[in-house]
């Protein structure tokens, strides 16, 4: 069902999309020809106007020449007559000298057959006109001793824009013409900056203004051909002023198909003016235009079609199957999801449809009740293991390789070579028979609150509290030391506390021993304890007993000397050899008297040298010797403890 709806609604949208691309792009291009065909009319009109714009400065300036040649061609011809001389005869020099006399750029010479036979101008001498409307003007003019116009023209070989006027005087056969370049001229007079404008400027900005526009010209008609007014020497081809002049306008379209040549005839408006420059002239407007945008947005329609139409295949499929799982899938996806992110211990993910009316929102609500059930079992859960920590040391449980209670079994046991401390308050009996009952355990409390935090920042672990005194384990034998000297810091902030609420301080005294021992359970099926099982946890009891009968803080024994992995960075010296109550072996052990007074410190570190050599005398059974190094220690510090144990020890 999902693919046939998924198949239809592809159809559809391929057909849909293919039928609005054609329907799209048939309107685009229809909709961007108009708009271009408009904008070139306007173009046209524009061109139109500018040209009459430059009419005005022609008319202007063509009657400025006018007036001016009215007056100077007679003089022109009275100066002949005056030297006597023919125009043949004249020499350049002479003819550029009546030029620049009578401020004229060219003058010429025409005999009865038409013909140039003499001029300042190398080029044009002996120019022969055709028979024609300019012949025929020039009939006109012979003998009439009458200045005349023929308006503006175009040089018949460089195609330059000319004024030219024309004296016949009486009684000769040849006429007298002369001619100025019209943008030279117009540059002179009044509208010097304007001229620039317009031949610079007033056409070219079309093609700046539009990115479509690729050419604009004006093309006037003569004798010789239709020459640019604009572009000076380009000609137009006479098949497409034919077109033109018949038609009023003509189309060219370049082979590319995006170029259009757009020819128009221009049609002065107004009234004919007498002696217009420019009256009975042909004029050509042309405007060559980029018509492509048309085709590229048909193309880009089309591609943007199809892109679309690609794009939209997946969301086809994707809004198909939608359909079908929006009402029944994604809710049980979304539940196996749920369910997932709370199976990995997010307990608060909250259970969406639960306000649905149907089957999936009941599912959802038992979900959601569910899933409050199981989070308060787990928090129970979780809560019921941090108290059974409090009981059984997780750290216990690591060392026998369980990682959870739930996993310990009656028996499960592990052997590890570790550090045993014990640690004692001295007297704590006498102590205890000033307090009440509830002031004694506020008592131990605020003192193992204190101790607690400095054996688990150390590494250790305590494994049970016996009365008042603490069992602690450690891994390594420089943390059981290190914690010992932390325990006896700390206990000098507790005492400073009581001593400022007026309570008298206590003392006490710790035991370190290292050795074998064996963690595990120990008990019957209902009721297991978690225990450690020793010669070392004994013997680490009896060192700890004998802190009181040395009267010292801190025992070591020698097998957890021989385990410090620098014994010289703290201040230990041994105390005596002894055979503790209920074993056979003699054990050294150690002060550790790192936290005495500072004299008391120096005192004993003077004579540990003299202690360690008659230890090491002992151990070579060389009992002279060591009591030669003993009467010195002794001798070196009356009544040291340490040296009348070893004296004794030797007798």
């Amino acid at each position: 069902m999902k693919r046939k709806a998924g198949l239809f609604l592809l159809t559809v949208m391929v057909f849909a999309t293919l039928a609005a691309t054609l329907v799209v792009s048939l309107a685009m291009y229809r909709l961007v020809s108009e708009r271009q065909g408009e904008e070139i009319h306007k173009l046209e009109e524009s061109l139109g106007d500018r040209f009459a714009t430059f009419v005005v400065m022609l008319r202007a300036e063509h009657n400025r020449i006018k007036s001016h040649m009215e007056e100077v061609l007679p003089r022109i011809a009275a100066d002949l007559d005056s030297m006597g001389r023919a125009p043949g005869d004249l020499s350049a020099a002479e003819l550029d000298t009546l030029t620049r006399k009578y401020a004229v750029q060219n003058i010429y010479f025409i005999d009865r057959s038409h013909k140039v036979f003499q001029t300042n101008l190398p080029t044009d001498l002996g120019l022969q006109f055709p028979d024609g409307v300019f012949t025929a003007f020039l009939d006109t003019v012979y003998r009439e001793n009458t200045v005349r116009s023929h308006g503006i023209d175009l040089s018949s070989t460089t195609g330059v824009l000319r004024t030219y006027s024309y004296f016949g005087p009486a009684g000769k056969d040849y006429v007298i013409e002369t001619s100025t370049n019209v943008r030279d001229d117009l540059k002179r007079g009044t509208f010097g900056w304007m001229s620039k404008f317009f031949f610079e400027d007033f056409f070219t900005d079309a093609i700046r203004s539009n990115v479509y526009v690729k050419q604009v010209d004006i093309y006037l008609a003569n004798d010789a051909g239709f020459w640019s007014l604009i572009h000076v020497g380009q000609r137009l081809a006479r098949e497409i002023v034919e077109k033109t002049e018949r038609q009023g306008r003509y189309e060219s379209l370049a082979p590319d198909g995006r170029t259009l040549t757009v020819y128009s005839r221009y049609l002065s408006a107004g009234p004919t003016i007498k002696d217009d420059p420019v009256a009975n002239k042909l004029i050509i407007r042309r405007i060559t235009y980029d018509t492509g945008l048309a085709l590229d947005a048909v193309f880009r329609v089309v591609t943007g079609s199809l892109v679309v139409l690609a794009l939209t295949l997946p969301i086809v499929f994707w809004a198909a199957s939608r359909l079908l799982q929006k009402q029944l899938l994604d809710p049980l996806l979304s539940l196996r999801d749920e369910a997932n992110v709370i199976a990995g211990g997010n307990l608060d993910q909250a259970i969406v449809n639960t306000g649905r009316q149907d089957e999936i929102g009941n599912l959802a609500r038992s979900f959601d009740i569910m899933r409050g059930a199981v989070r308060k079992t787990i928090l129970d859960l979780k809560q019921t293991n941090l108290s059974i920590g409090r009981f059984v040391p997780h750290a216990f449980l690591d060392l026998i390789g369980k990682p959870s209670i739930v996993d310990v079994e009656l028996g499960d046991n592990a052997h590890k070579d570790m550090t045993v401390l014990f640690a004692d308050i001295r007297n704590f009996t006498t102590l205890s028979e000033t307090m009440t009952p509830g002031e004694n355990f506020n008592f131990i409390n605020d003192y193992l609150k204190e101790m607690g935090p400095v054996i688990r920042d150390h590494n250790g672990f305590i494994d049970k509290y016996i009365g008042d005194a603490i069992m602690a384990l450690f891994e390594d034998a420089d943390d059981a030391l290190k914690a010992s000297l932390a325990m006896v810091d700390t206990l000098e902030r507790f005492n400073q506390s009581r001593r400022t609420k007026g309570i008298p301080p206590i003392a006490i005294g710790i035991g370190i021993n290292t050795g074998a021992l064996m963690l595990g359970t120990i008990g019957e099926q209902h009721r297991m304890d978690g225990t450690v099982i020793s010669d070392a946890v004994n013997l680490a009891s009896r060192i700890e007993q004998l802190t009181k009968s040395y009267q010292v803080s801190v025992l070591i024994s020698q097998f957890t000397y021989d385990r410090l992995a620098d014994p010289h960075a703290y201040a230990i010296r041994p105390i005596d050899i002894v055979t503790v109550k209920g074993k056979s072996n003699a054990v050294t052990i150690f002060e550790l008297f790192e936290r005495n007074d500072a004299r008391e410190r120096e005192a004993k570190a003077q004579t540990r040298d003299l202690l360690w050599r008659g230890v090491e005398a002992l151990h070579r059974n060389d009992k002279a010797a060591a009591r030669c190094f003993f009467e010195q220690s002794l001798a070196a510090r009356p009544n040291d403890r340490a040296a009348i144990n070893f004296l004794q020890y030797c007798a």
